[in-house]
């Protein structure tokens, strides 16, 4: 009974003595740890050409931290610890994920790094017909996110974006005045420019025949008539939008039965009305008048 008792102690000793070492190692091993970890960046709201810290573990062996639109070796960090990476963000960042190079892989962040952006307007370019591209420049152009025109028409998708400049195609609908901004970053702006895009409107120059007859095709001379969505006639509430012909100095329209004597309108796609310097007249009106 002695030796059992003996054999069943020494047993469970060796039992403590194995799960002591077995813990023991995996402790060894988390405070050993050799892998890379970013667990906080900051401050928020910091501006382009200020500091960012990013904290972490075993940080000396970052080569390079992305950002979106800027790479910056380990050889331009202002502060390179194990434990803090301090840098100065370039001007040229825009907001995305931070992507930490090392030599056993990249580490990417869990959350969008943003900034506080102080964007501006310099230059809007002055006239514009709708569908042309239209230049704005400034600071920080890549940071806007919407550009909304008068008339209340936004564009989000450009045709190019740079720090400095932007170029955007004018909308259909859009109307003279001036263009609104709308930023990104933990500050979202509304930027307003000072100076308004003149939108071009279509003109009437002529209209022949005039007196002219109901049914019958109408010819409006004028410039930019492309833009015309429609005709609106005297006594219509609403405008023609067939046309025979159409081009920037011509529309060939026919002239409806309801019209009646008066200033004839190119509606824009805007909705914006253009009206006649000339009265339109019938023939039949003209007929009447003289019984």
């Amino acid at each position: 009974m002695k030796i059992d008792f003996n054999k069943r102690f020494l047993t469970a000793l060796y039992l403590v003595l194995f799960f002591g070492i077995q813990i023991a190692c995996k402790d060894d091993d988390v405070t050993t740890s050799e892998e890379v970890q970013l667990l906080s960046f900051g401050p928020s709201g910091v501006m382009p050409g200020e500091n960012i810290s990013f904290i972490g573990n075993n940080l000396e062996k970052v080569t390079a931290i992305e950002l979106t639109g800027a790479s910056i070796p380990s050889s331009a960090f202002v502060t390179h610890t194990a434990e803090l990476i301090v840098l100065t963000v370039p001007k040229e960042t825009d907001e995305g994920f931070v992507i930490l190079k090392t030599a056993a892989g990249d580490i990417v962040s869990k959350t969008i790094l943003s900034f506080e952006v102080p964007v501006t307007i310099k230059s809007v370019t002055a006239a514009a017909r709708p569908g042309d591209n239209i230049t704005i420049t400034g600071e920080y152009m890549n940071w806007v996110r919407e550009v909304r025109f008068a008339g209340d028409t936004a564009v989000v998708q450009f045709v190019s974006q740079t720090m400095n400049e932007l170029v955007v195609t004018v909308p259909f609908g859009a109307e003279t005045g001036p263009i609104l901004l709308a930023t990104g970053g933990t500050e979202p702006l509304s930027i307003e420019s000072e100076t308004e895009l003149v939108v071009a409107l279509p003109s009437i120059t002529a209209m022949t025949p005039n007196p002219a007859e109901r049914e019958k095709n109408l010819v409006i001379k004028g410039a930019d008539l492309d833009l015309a969505m429609g005709v609106l006639f005297n006594g219509l509430t609403a405008p023609v939008t067939e046309f025979v012909s159409k081009s920037t100095s011509e529309i060939v329209v026919v002239v409806p039965k309801t019209a009646s004597k008066g200033l004839v309108s190119l509606v824009a796609f805007s909705g914006v009305n253009v009206a006649s310097s000339d009265t339109l007249r019938f023939i039949n009106d003209a007929v009447a008048a003289t019984k």
